[in-house]
């Protein structure tokens, strides 16, 4: 019966066998294996020092009824039999503590992976969120703005209307077209490197940027070099959303994209002369804070700040390795000839 409810109440049931198979051992039939069983059932279930005292108040007990019972039955074990109980019980112990750890590290190996995987999991929800308030952020600030100017300009000047519809369906369908690739990506659990975008593209960001009615004047220094794919990219995109913010929110129509090439970095720098920012510290948005999680995972670094009197710059720095083959390699015929 003892062992029967061993799982529902182990420290019970153990008490009741323990006097069970002193007064059986006492009269000459020993229940030792059923006793060992609940041992080990409580060094399963409970914390390892109930079970040592729980084990340990059970042998004693054994011995104080066996000792004086087999004086009244007859029947004696000696101290031999006594002693083997007391090992049979004490490894059935070391088994159920073994066993309790082993469950224990078990359940923590899951745990970790299930973090992993939820870590793993939120990290590329921000990666998808990032990409995709890139593209749509972007395109449709150019959308917005030459959508504005066609309403205005249609009665009296179709022929810009006109221009400003071209300009919503080009940007339109070049936005399509980045989140077909980022969809399709998602459905094949495909790898990192798949999104457009480089700074060989640069100068198509650059003229989306004008048809926006923001003039921007590029520059490049230093010798144009091959960078690291994801590098590349992230420099476009800081590119492309402090372009975007100009659009959105400086008020101006000029502004100025410098990037700089050195041995192991690329510095990107985009200034304007608009309204600027009256707070201080600058409010971090989704823009502000994913250019800077992009700089950050390649050990860069993004600053932002409003100019005096009026104005904003952001600043960008992307340290990559060097790769003395590829150093001198130029990024592509638009870069070269901007």
């Amino acid at each position: 019966m003892a062992v029967a409810v061993r799982r529902l109440l182990p420290l019970p049931a153990l008490a009741v066998a323990s006097v069970t198979m002193a007064t059986e051992a006492a009269v000459g039939v020993s229940g030792i294996l059923a006793t060992a069983l609940l041992v080990y059932e409580v060094a399963v279930t409970r914390p390892a020092r109930v079970a040592a005292y729980a084990g340990a108040v059970a042998g004693a007990a054994q011995l104080a009824l066996i000792i004086p019972l087999q004086g009244i039955t007859g029947h004696s074990w000696g101290w031999p039999g006594m002693i083997q109980v007391l090992i049979v019980e004490a490894a059935a112990w070391a088994i159920g503590w073994s066993t309790r750890q082993s469950r224990a590290y078990t359940r923590g190996l899951v745990e970790q992976a299930e973090e992993r995987a939820q870590l793993l999991l939120a990290e590329e929800r921000i990666r998808i969120a990032r990409e995709l308030h890139d593209v749509v952020a972007h395109s449709l600030s150019i959308v917005a703005v030459q959508a504005g100017v066609g309403h205005h300009v249609i009665g009296s000047r179709p022929d810009e209307a006109a221009k400003s519809l071209s300009a919503i369906e080009t940007t339109s369908r070049a936005a399509l077209g980045e989140l077909r690739s980022l969809l399709g990506v998602l459905r094949d659990h495909d790898d990192a490197e798949w999104l457009p975008g480089g700074l060989d593209d640069i100068n198509t960001l650059v003229e989306q940027t004008r048809r926006a009615g923001v003039q921007v004047e590029l520059m490049i220094s230093g010798h144009p070099h091959a960078l690291p794919r994801g590098l590349d990219r992230a420099a476009y995109r800081i590119v492309q959303e402090a372009l975007t913010n100009v659009v959105k929110h400086a008020r101006t129509s000029h502004a100025q994209a410098t990037v700089t090439y050195a041995p192991g970095e690329v510095t990107l720098t985009v200034v304007d002369a608009g309204a600027g920012r009256t707070t201080t510290p600058v409010t971090q948005g989704h823009g502000l804070t994913g250019m800077k999680e992009r700089a950050a995972l390649y050990g860069g670094e993004v600053h932002a700040a409003p100019l005096s009197p009026h104005g904003f710059r952001v600043n960008a720095r992307l340290p990559h390795a060097t790769d003395e083959r590829t150093a001198q390699l130029p990024v592509g015929a638009d870069l070269e000839d901007a």
